[in-house]
């Protein structure tokens, strides 16, 4: 299997603010902004950048904008300090301290300042060429080439990597006798095909296909990367040989494709909704037990607590109303007799939900004495509460993520690979944490890492949507969120695309 490297999105943040409180007796405060990132795992905040100096100025829209590395994976806290420019020392106007995250899901953001005023952050993703051109050639007239019939001709296109050196990018199919050819349209990125610089030289180059022989050169034309983007261009060919004219190439199809990221989705509105599901079986033992999984004691979180406060506590920053869902399987939860295998926290149906992730871990502490642990281990019912809420929101709009935590293999495997395959077809993506020191190993097929995954009566996934992972492989902080949360925007994109959902312009956010 190839290993997947997960590059950082660059993003670019537009600062400005508004009713700053005035350090200065005789004029107006000198305002900047300066910004601190928590990177990676260090407990420091780094400068990243600091705007220019405004004069007089206590409504400052800084015209120098910050960009920083964002990770989806990561909780990245940020803090925007605001100065009063002053030859000795600045002094403090306030701060403001967020997340990455939480400035990214939302697009634009309206922050209170801690000693007064209002912080505005503005978010745009720093793009790369990362949109692409449909393009189609047809030849008109070409040059006949064969004494006993038309020509069969095809083309290829190169660009310029250095004087007299060119790179193929697309290699057209050959149509059997014609002088008029209509070719399939091809896709390039604007990377790809003039590594976003337009002067860039293009060389088209039209062959006559043989059987027996070498292919005989018709005709070719270099223009810059700008020419071929204009529809209904016409290029005569020449053969460089001879210098005859081989016809002419006319554009017909040159159509922008803006390839949609991961950030234009969450511009365009789409939320992303967590749900919950722990693990309450006999295998975890009994919380009154000091070695028990959901043992509460002492000022250190439980494992289950952890994960919650980590996963959770990145993810609640996409969702609006930072409600999530939690819900129980494998206990008896108190006032019944039996089982249980999908039951909400709150022990009331009708109102599963908690705020945030510290509302989960208070729901599940305040369960946790009234719930008798019991068995076995079954996913099936968890995956069809989730699926019926997955299928009941509009499918553009809003993006599932089922974080299951469980301390043990499962004993439905055919019913929950049934419901995952099911699930495939929808906005939705299933974390696995595997709790404890169990055996795992029927998880890890869940995960599709090893092929897709296909169900008992032979229908497959339409992609892969789990990620599994045994915390007792993750060590060092952060390392969960990243090898849990490293697939979902690629999941994400990789649904709305399959789909053909087209996120409304970036800037026109449902927030």
């Amino acid at each position: 299997m190839v290993e997947r490297v997960y590059h950082p999105i660059r993003v670019e943040l537009f600062i400005s603010a508004k009713h700053l409180k005035n350090k200065d007796t005789f004029s107006k405060s000198d305002t900047f902004c300066v910004v601190s990132l928590q990177q990676g795992n260090s407990t420091y905040f780094e400068e990243v950048g600091r705007t220019e100096v405004q004069h007089d100025c206590l409504d400052p829209r800084w015209s120098k904008t910050i960009q920083v590395d964002y990770f989806f994976q990561q909780r990245q806290p940020i803090t925007f300090t605001i100065l009063d420019h002053d030859d000795s020392s600045p002094d403090k106007i306030g701060h403001v301290h967020t997340t990455l995250g939480e400035l990214v899901g939302k697009g634009d953001s309206s922050l209170d300042i801690s000693q007064g005023g209002t912080l505005h952050i503005h978010v745009e993703e720093v793009r790369s060429g990362s949109d692409s051109f449909r393009i189609r050639f047809r030849g008109i007239k070409l040059a006949k080439k064969d004494y006993f019939g038309l020509s069969d001709p095809y083309f290829i296109v190169s660009k310029s990597v250095a004087p007299g050196e060119w790179r193929q990018l697309y290699k057209s199919e050959t149509i059997k006798e014609t002088l008029d050819p209509i070719w399939e349209s091809f896709e390039l990125t604007e990377q790809e095909l003039c590594n976003c610089d337009r002067n860039r030289l293009i060389k088209l180059e039209c062959y006559d296909w043989d059987s027996i022989g070498s292919d005989e050169m018709i005709g070719i034309f270099e223009v810059p990367a700008s020419s071929i983007l204009v529809r209904g261009a016409k290029f005569e060919i020449f053969d460089p040989n001879n210098r005859e004219h081989g016809g002419t190439i006319e554009i017909t199809d040159a159509t922008a494709k803006k390839n949609m990221t991961f950030i234009d989705y969450l511009r365009a509105g789409v939320q992303i909704s967590m749900s919950v599901a722990i693990d309450f079986t006999a295998s975890n033992e009994e919380c009154t037990n000091p070695h028990s999984l959901h043992h509460i004691g002492g000022h250190e979180p439980n494992h289950y607590e952890k994960v919650i406060y980590e996963i959770a506590g990145i993810l609640e920053g996409y969702d609006t109303d930072k409600y999530i869902p939690v819900y129980g399987f494998g206990g008896v939860p108190q006032g019944s007799h039996q089982a249980n295998h999908c039951f909400a926290l709150s022990f009331d149906e009708s109102k599963p939900y908690a705020l945030g992730a510290r509302g989960v871990i208070d729901l599940y502490r305040n369960a946790l004495n009234h719930i008798t642990f019991s068995g076995p281990t079954v996913l099936a019912q968890i995956l069809q509460k989730f699926i019926a809420a997955a299928s009941s929101t509009p499918p553009q709009s809003v993006y599932h993520i089922l974080l299951i935590l469980t301390d043990g293999a499962i004993n439905d495997m055919d019913h929950t690979v049934k419901e995952i395959v099911s699930a495939s077809e929808l906005p939705a993506s299933i974390i696995i944490v595997g709790i404890g020191k169990a055996v795992f190993d029927n998880m890890e097929v869940l995960d599709g890492d090893h092929g897709t995954l296909t169900d008992i009566y032979g229908k497959k996934a339409s992609r892969d949507i789990v990620q599994f992972v045994p915390l007792r492989k993750l060590t060092g902080p952060g390392q969960l969120a990243y090898e849990v949360l490293k697939e979902v925007p690629n999941q994400l994109v990789s649904y709305m695309k399959k789909n053909n959902y087209q996120p409304h312009a970036p800037g026109h956010s449902h927030h």
